[in-house]
């Protein structure tokens, strides 16, 4: 069934099944989300799943969808609306975390998806992240904003502390993602920008 042929109703149900699987994903984990499970929260049968999504990986690859569509969403827009590298870095950095302060579920089902499946079709997203870290690093070195220094490691260094972060949420729930994204920008400032 193509998205063009779903009528609203079966829209609506896909999106309700989507939104129970990252609720399953995030609170039982990858391996104990299991159809049944996702069923139960749904209040539907798992042949109502397999209806729509076929098996398990189909909904898997529809939740990574999903949950992708909202990062983009939130990110995208803030990076590109600015005008220096060292804005769009900071914007980079901030609207990494405010995605993980206002989509705490999908953010966590996404984690769990990564690391119970490191060699699967969703292990390039690391590559992917690092690569459009790399274009804000590169425009900031070519128009002198940023010292000279090795985009990749730079931009292995930036992920990695954005990346830490999840892990740190599941026991510190409450950790103020705000005071932490202005650090983060402080640190990443001072380890781009070039020397006066």
């Amino acid at each position: 069934m193509t998205p063009e042929s779903r009528t609203f109703i079966e829209e609506a149900r896909r999106a309700q099944i989507i939104t129970c699987a990252i609720d399953a994903l995030a609170t039982l984990g990858f391996r104990n989300a299991s159809m049944t499970q996702i069923a139960k929260l749904a209040k539907i049968t798992p042949g109502v799943i397999s209806y729509h999504f076929g098996s398990k990986d189909e909904l898997i690859k529809a939740v990574v969808g999903h949950v992708v569509e909202l990062a983009t969403g939130l990110m995208v827009p803030r990076i590109m609306a600015q005008t220096t590298a060292a804005t769009a870095l900071a914007a980079y950095i901030e609207s990494n975390l405010d995605f993980m302060r206002v989509h705490r579920k999908p953010l966590l089902a996404l984690v769990e998806i990564i690391v119970a499946d490191r060699d699967g079709p969703y292990s390039g997203q690391q590559e992917s992240a690092l690569e459009d870290l790399e274009n804000v690093l590169t425009w900031g070195q070519e128009n002198g904003e940023f010292r000279d220094f090795d985009r990749r490691a730079m931009a292995i260094a930036i992920r990695g502390a954005i990346d830490a972060v999840p892990t740190y949420l599941i026991s510190n729930p409450d950790y103020d993602l705000g005071h932490l994204a202005t650090e983060l920008i402080s640190t990443f400032e001072l380890a781009t920008r070039r020397p006066a």
